[in-house]
Parts: C-alpha cells; structure tokens; sequence
C-alpha cells in the first residue's frame, strides 16, 4: 500500500519502498539529474532489475555514474544523454518501463511530449510516476508562476490515453500523481 504520509522533503528510499518497487524490475528516471532516485532504485531491483537514468545534461549523469559504482551498482544503473522532448527522445525501447518515474522536470519542459515518451516506454501494465512542485509557494522550488497544477498534467494524461489511478504527497512541497495505460 502506497504510504501518502509527507516527508519534510523526499527522501528517495523511502520513496521507491512507499512505491512498491520490487526486485528484478525495470525503472527508468526521465530527467534524472545527479541520480538521487537511481541508487536506491538500483538497490531495490537487485542484479535481475535495471535502472536507466536519462537527461540532457552530461555532467549530472557523470555525477548519477559516479554514486552507481560508490553504492556498488554500477551494473545495475545504465544512463543515457538524451534531449526528452524530441521524437523517441529518451532512445530506449518501446514497452521497457515497469517504472517510469518524471520528477521536477514538467515545469521546465514541454509537459505533453515528456509524458507522451514516458508512455511509449511503459510496459503497456507499467506504471508512470509523476512528481511535480505544488503551486503554493514553498521555500524550495522554481517559482509559483512556473508551476504546473496537478489539473493540467492530469489533462496531459488524458489527452494521451493515461488513466490517473492514485495520487499521493511525496512531501510537503510536492504533488505525485501515478498514471497507467487506459484499456
């Protein structure tokens, strides 16, 4: 059972345990930074899993590579530069993702074309994690106005064929929404 108890800020172990990530399953992290959520989901799936973290910027996957071989899992953990709002941007494979988590990026990207990529490398019983800035004004984040309300990406996911099945409060400071393929 996803626990919806707020964390003073997500604390990403307690996230994927909170998610129910299981051992040999596949998550991959759009717009994964420096890797904070590669690790431990690395941890969870175990040498069977895999994790793929994927982002724009070389010098934060170099970061996410360089925790993966100091938590010792750097065969598990496989990133990928990758610019997520062009056609198949995130060049991994259709129906890969038994996870596919998009955090903190929405508000900066084209929202649609990001949840239509995060859609395509789904398993088509996957399940596409959401984790955006609530558009109160908080101590951390970008500013309010450049904020996504959970209404609009719910409208994105719609649009695209997803079904918002659960939703839940990663922290104080955001929302998280969890989205499968509609049938």
């Amino acid at each position: 059972m996803l626990n919806t108890k707020p964390t003073p800020f997500i604390r990403p172990e307690d996230f994927w345990k909170n998610i129910e990530l299981r051992a040999n399953q596949t998550v991959v992290h759009l717009g994964c930074g420096a890797g904070f959520f590669l690790i431990p989901a690395a941890q969870k799936v175990g040498s069977k899993g895999q994790v793929i973290g994927i982002d724009v910027l070389e010098d934060m996957l170099k970061e996410a590579e360089d925790r993966a071989v100091r938590a010792n899992v750097a065969d598990i953990v496989k990133t990928i530069r990758s610019n997520l709002e062009n056609t198949r941007g995130s060049k991994v494979e259709d129906n890969t993702a038994d996870w596919t988590l998009v955090a903190n990026i929405l508000y900066q990207s084209d929202p649609e074309k990001i949840l239509t990529e995060a859609k395509r490398i789904t398993k088509h019983k996957g399940i596409i994690i959401v984790v955006e800035w609530s558009i109160s004004d908080t101590p951390l984040g970008p500013p309010p106005t450049k904020r996504i309300p959970r209404s609009e990406i719910i409208s994105i996911a719609e649009k695209i064929k997803l079904k918002l099945f659960r939703e839940f409060t990663p922290s104080p400071y955001h929302y998280g929404l969890l989205f499968t393929e509609k049938t």
